[in-house]
């Protein structure tokens, strides 16, 4: 793995004797105690996780009406102390990838995921969007859990949830991936040991991408690649809340005529009252209605599987029969959250 890209806190990892994997050409933390007592730290308490190999961009607020062209979500009337979920969407109306936006008076943040950087910062620049990859000169951790907030404020102003702030050290909003709160921080590497510091004298467990993964899923968040591509839109994967861009749009015309005809592929979440989980590719059925699991893993919390289906169309039934290894098992299709 010598030829991989490593982040400000390798050596930081290295010490704690974390699992590393390959990940969107990164080497990254897959676990440190393992993954369910990982999971458990955020949901009881606190955890960070390392994700500076997330992308990240810079944008002058002078380019907001040309990027609002690119995405689903409306940009331009945005507060500028806020930050936004959105999809970069193709002529076809899927998604080239989903990302968060900082909003800031004078500039933008866009967080895209590792795996994109390169087609984003290549979508920017056939677009004529004037942008700065500061990818590589910054570090990106995310302090979340039900203790993450009190621990935090020994290290920044705390903003609203959904809001971001900044000070002379770091950039950052209350914002996440795991179904808690907790804040993103960004902030520049030389600024690493400071952070590490932190982390150490507030006990805050590292937590590594295998417990992301699980967190996320608990919290019925997608995951691209999975429960987005560019064959998969936003309105498919069960994402219309986002879709309040009103001006034009690349594939505006696409995601309008789905949301009208209801004619399209459907992410539904599953749960599964067993141990035996319905891994990625997993043919499942609704009567007539042909799917394929997109994620599943099983839940430390829910102590059962759960996960995203895609639908060929809307499901016939909420009863759903999973071929596990050619034994079928019946699942449910729910309409709420896994969590909350």
């Amino acid at each position: 793995m010598n030829d991989l890209l490593t982040t400000s806190l390798f050596k930081f990892h290295q010490d704690q004797n974390s699992k590393m994997i390959e990940f969107a050409g990164w080497q990254m933390p897959f676990s440190y105690d393992g993954t369910i007592k990982e999971h458990n730290y955020v949901r009881t308490a606190s955890g960070f996780f390392d994700v500076s190999h997330m992308g990240r961009i810079y944008i002058e607020n002078e380019e907001i009406v040309n990027l609002n062209k690119l995405i689903c979500s409306d940009l331009i009337n945005l507060d500028n102390t806020k930050a936004l979920y959105s999809v970069f969407t193709n002529e076809e109306g899927n998604a080239l990838d989903d990302v968060i936006f900082w909003k800031f008076d004078s500039h933008i943040i866009l967080i895209c995921n590792a795996i994109n950087r390169d087609k984003i910062t290549k979508h920017l620049l056939n677009n004529n969007i004037t942008h700065k990859d500061v990818t590589f000169d910054t570090s990106l951790i995310a302090i979340q859990g039900p203790q993450a907030i009190e621990l935090a404020k020994q290290l920044v102003d705390i903003p609203e949830k959904f809001s971001t702030n900044h000070n002379e050290t770091f950039t950052y909003a209350r914002t996440g991936y795991t179904g808690e709160d907790g804040l993103e921080i960004m902030y520049e590497n030389q600024h690493t040991d400071k952070v590490i510091n932190f982390l150490y004298q507030n006990k805050i467990k590292p937590c590594g991408l295998g417990s992301r993964d699980t967190l996320r899923l608990e919290a019925s968040l997608p995951l691209y690649g999975f429960e987005l591509s560019e064959k998969i839109s936003p309105v498919e994967a069960n994402l219309k809340w986002i879709i309040t861009n009103n001006e034009d749009y690349l594939g505006k015309n696409k995601i309008e005529a789905q949301i009208a005809s209801g004619k399209h592929k459907y992410i539904k979440k599953f749960t599964l009252e067993s141990k035996r989980i319905p891994r990625t590719g997993t043919i499942v059925k609704s009567g007539t209605t042909s799917g394929v699991v997109t994620s599943g893993n099983y839940s430390p919390i829910l102590e059962k599987s759960i996960g995203f289906a895609l639908f060929d169309s809307l499901p016939e039934s909420d009863l759903i029969e999973f071929d596990i290894r050619g034994n079928l098992l019946e699942g449910q299709i729910i309409k709420k959250r896994f969590l909350r």
